[in-house]
């Protein structure tokens, strides 16, 4: 009920803004392209089907299946954009997906599950494989069904390619959905010449289609010149195709007067490229406009992060655990509490937290809000009370003129202005100003060759990227950023990998018994993590030298621990020495330049 609310939801604000743009004739061409492009989808499922009925040679399955991807590429920008939930089953992550407000669990299905069972050692599951095809059939007409409920707009098909593009460099050039068959060049290559071909239906409208096409033609020549998965030069394919291609698109639109989607989300609607300084909206998370941020609410919430007298020992505050210096983190292995007792886990950064959906290593709470609230009176933390603090403040001349200042309709200090203005300067640690950030600009000496290579190690090889998605390096999903994901690593206690032993938080676990979230944590970002040591939830690897043997042997299950729900590949990455150095030396250009006070 709640995934039929959510796309009725999603259904109605694209039908309302229907009719938005003057001509009809181009979005009419594409939207019987589209048509055209699922009928064939459709049609070559069909087929595949009959393969997976009669043959049993797994080499002639693997090469009909990847046909049937690149079919489903052509159609992947508008699948994404209008049907998102129902394409969580055409092409989603082969894991089940929990719905813990509907105490459920769903069975993920589609492409993805459907490689898995192919590309296997194990002999063919025929039965399995069919139902799994079926499925995606069902599926993918359902896909025809709602389209032709659906009217669009010239803004809808410009916002569906650039949000298409923003999934090629975050998710589909890192091997995101093609873990096992590796087939993610040629995807790319046919997701590209699909963008050119509905581009083409807007020769009369768009001022400089003939250059967006041109664009597309080098990047898709760039492509053909670099087949081979772990050598690919992502950084330059990044820079010098698709980010240019994103600047030309936006451009055009802004020429030919087509408006920008008028949606609220993290990734700002008109925002050109995903590496221009102001792509996010940390407001976006905002529930009431009211609580909208101000300068003068972020520097009451400054001052509030430091004031030690929010804690129930009166010593401890805010910044004891996140200091600016370190990122906002404390150095520890795991943070002392008020008591001076070792909590639980690790400090995490909070610079850039308000680009999440959820926060915690547990993901429990839903706002940076219910975050303050949580810590200030967990009796291991703080052993605070929000409420107390509010008369606190409501005695201090100084606060009190601060937060009439801050919250004009102010009648009293009540603990949800507190909330507020702490969470309203966590929202404006997003300062996006590393290296990695310039050379994304465009300032290509901001990084060294090293750190370069760093990169497409990263996003490629070592398969960094498919968990820490860029540009956020966090589990927030590209590119609609609407939910935050977790993982299940097997981290151990400590960095001996010679006689590995689980750490035992439950994570996610801990609140909720399902076993797919037994020792999930929340995938952080990787931002500023050469000053956020050390690393993971439990702090038990002092080095991003250790932290990259952890994952080069395969995490847990990899190390030989037995860890059933493990989401991370168990396989060895195969990582050189080099490469591992390389990925460090990366990692070191996401730190931000120091922000003035």
């Amino acid at each position: 009920m709640k995934k039929f609310l959510v796309f009725m939801g999603c259904l109605s604000a694209w039908l309302a803004v229907a009719g938005c743009s003057g001509g009809r004739d181009a979005s009419d061409k594409v939207y019987a392209q589209f048509l055209g492009d699922l009928n064939t989808l459709i049609a070559r499922n069909e087929d595949f089907l009959g393969y997976v009925r009669t043959s049993s040679d797994k080499a002639e399955l693997q090469e009909k299946f990847l046909e049937l991807r690149l079919h489903y590429k052509k159609t992947e920008a508008f699948a994404e954009y209008f049907f998102p939930t129902t394409v969580r089953l055409v092409n989603g992550a082969p894991l089940d997906e929990v719905e813990d407000e509907e105490n459920a669990v769903f069975e993920p299905g589609g492409l993805q599950v459907i490689e898995e069972l192919i590309y296997t050692d194990e002999p063919l599951d025929r039965d399995e494989l069919v139902r799994h095809v079926r499925k995606l059939q069902v599926n993918s007409k359902r896909m025809k069904m709602l389209w032709t409920d659906i009217r669009i707009t010239d803004s809808h098909v410009l916002d569906a390619i650039r949000l298409e593009m923003f999934r090629l460099i975050s998710l589909g050039i890192s091997g995101f959905d093609t873990p096992a068959s590796g087939n993610a060049i040629a995807e790319s290559k046919v997701v590209l010449l699909a963008a050119k071909d509905y581009l083409g239906f807007y020769q009369n409208t768009l001022p400089e289609v003939d250059q967006l096409h041109e664009r597309i033609e080098n990047a898709v020549k760039f492509l053909d010149k670099n087949k081979d998965f772990n050598s690919f030069d992502r950084a330059g394919f990044i820079t010098e195709h698709i980010n240019p291609f994103c600047e030309a698109l936006h451009e055009n639109q802004v020429l030919a007067s087509i408006p920008f989607s008028k949606d609220r989300k993290l990734l700002r609607s008109d925002a050109a490229t995903l590496f221009e300084k102001n792509a996010f909206d940390p407001e976006a998370m905002v529930s009431v406009s009211r609580f909208s941020a101000t300068a003068d609410r972020v520097a009451l919430g400054r001052k509030l992060f430091f004031d030690a007298r929010i804690s129930g020992n009166g010593k401890t505050n805010c910044g004891s655990c996140h200091n600016p210096a370190l990122a906002y983190t404390d150095g520890l292995k795991t943070s002392n509490g008020a008591a001076d007792n070792p909590i639980l886990r690790n400090a995490p950064t909070v610079m850039y937290a308000a680009l999440q959906q959820n926060m915690f290593y547990d993901l429990r709470s839903p706002s940076l809000e219910d975050q303050a609230a949580d810590v200030i009176h967990n009796t291991d933390e703080m052993r605070g009370s929000l409420k107390e603090f509010s008369r606190v403040l409501t005695a201090d001349k100084e606060y009190s003129a601060l937060f009439t200042k801050a919250y004009p309709e102010l009648d009293s200090i009540r603990p949800v202005f507190v909330q507020n203005a702490l969470a309203t300067f966590v929202r404006s640690l997003s300062p996006f100003n590393s290296p990695f950030d310039r050379y994304m600009r465009g300032e290509k000496k901001a990084l060294t060759d090293s750190q370069v290579a760093g990169f497409n190690v990263f996003m490629g090889k070592a398969k960094c990227g498919t968990c820490h998605f860029v540009p956020l390096f966090n589990g927030t999903v590209p590119p609609d950023y609407q939910r935050t994901e977790s993982e299940v690593l097997g981290v151990t206690s400590n960095a001996d990998f010679v006689h590995p032993v689980m750490d035992t938080d439950k994570g996610r676990g801990k609140y909720n018994r399902f076993p797919q979230w037994q020792h999930a944590f929340k995938t952080s970002t990787l931002r500023n993590i050469g000053k956020t040591a050390p690393y993971m939830h439990n702090g038990a690897y002092t080095t991003l030298q250790q932290v990259m043997e952890f994952y080069n042997e395969g995490g847990g299950a990899g190390l030989k621990i037995n860890v059933p729900n493990q989401t991370l590949a168990a396989d060895k990455l195969n990582l050189t020495p080099e490469e591992i150095a390389q990925v460090i030396d990366f990692l070191e250009s996401l730190t931000d330049q120091p922000q003035l006070p």
